[in-house]
């Protein structure tokens, strides 16, 4: 990565992992999936990723989610 792109990238704080906990756990819920496998794995890399470039609305998140 390069220091360009990592110096975009916004520190997460504890109110955000919690939200992101929140979110990834709904979206597990609501495709029926196990929140340790692959699927929810993938989904946590990208909410992470999202939150880490700007995008920190639970609603703009789970209408990100939708997409996965």
């Amino acid at each position: 990565m390069s220091h360009r792109v990592a110096s975009q990238k916004r520190a997460l704080s504890s109110t955000d992992l919690k939200m992101l906990d929140g979110l990834l756990k709904e979206w597990c819920e609501s495709r029926h999936c196990d929140i340790l496998g692959s699927e929810a794995r993938e989904a946590a890399r990208e909410l992470v990723m999202w939150c880490e470039f700007g995008v920190d609305r639970p609603h703009q998140l789970r209408e990100l989610l939708s997409t996965l």
